[in-house]
């Protein structure tokens, strides 16, 4: 295993030295390492996450294949992060979805969860949903200028910085009605796409079992419980009898 490299491209501006940051990662990027398996780092060279390169490369597949179904121009990456979340925003403008390290080490190697919140990201996007939201800094608090790294002389992709210098990502606490939408359109991608919907059941029942409960970001600004579980149940059901004949799967490949 060979972990990813950090570089840290920070502009410098006066008086904005206390600012919070957060590391990203392209998933695009991660998929070249030729490694079998992948360490995030941190700044201090801790490993935030550790993830296998055939799941990184699954989770790539899934976002191309549901972005590609939703008729949405998206990147995605993963960000550092401490509790877990996953976000739809808008970075130096361009369209962005990602997922922290916090909930990459909840999923593990679960494609269908991680296709289940990219379908749900997905239509926040697709439905309007973020482009009507008002500039909000809560799931990554420090956010704005940002400056890829790329690719290290080693051919290892190196981390990303997002620093709080003029911000430009939204992130949306969205409506109950906006929720439920993002529910329906993000199975209908997961149907679409041959992922077992029933994933975005699991997720929601995996992460309301987490200490913190109600507290972790996630289900701050997505909010979930008994009665959000019960609705995705219904839905994926009613999805399943509307679906044609279901399309080969990632894993299968």
């Amino acid at each position: 295993m060979r972990p990813l490299a950090v570089v840290v491209l920070l502009l410098s501006v006066a008086g904005c030295a206390t600012q919070q940051s957060r590391l990203f990662w392209s998933v695009r990027e991660i998929a070249l390492s030729p490694s079998p398996a992948v360490e995030l780092m941190g700044r201090d060279q801790n490993i935030l996450v550790a993830i296998d390169s055939r799941t990184v490369n699954k989770l790539l597949l899934a976002h191309f294949r549901i972005t590609r179904s939703a008729g949405v121009q998206a990147d995605l990456l993963i960000s550092e992060g401490e509790r877990a979340n996953a976000y739809a925003g808008l970075m130096k403008a361009r369209r962005v979805i990602g997922i922290n390290t916090a909930m990459v080490k909840l999923i593990g190697d679960d494609i269908d969860e991680y296709a289940a919140l990219i379908g749900h990201e997905t239509a926040h996007w697709a439905k309007g949903h973020v482009d009507a939201g008002r500039l909000r800094s809560s799931t990554i608090q420090a956010v704005g200028n940002l400056f890829g790294a790329g690719l290290s002389m080693t051919g290892i992709p190196a981390a990303g910085l997002i620093t709080g210098l003029g911000a430009d990502m939204i992130d949306t606490r969205f409506s109950r009605d906006n929720e439920r939408e993002a529910d329906a359109y993000g199975v209908e991608y997961m149907l679409a796409n041959g992922f077992d919907p029933e994933a975005a059941v699991r997720l929601h029942e995996r992460m309301l079992k987490l200490p913190g409960g109600v507290r972790i970001p996630f289900l701050s600004s997505h909010p979930s419980g008994a009665e959000r579980i019960d609705h995705l149940k219904k839905l994926i059901e009613a999805k399943k009898t509307q679906q044609p004949a279901e399309p080969e799967r990632i894993d299968d490949r």
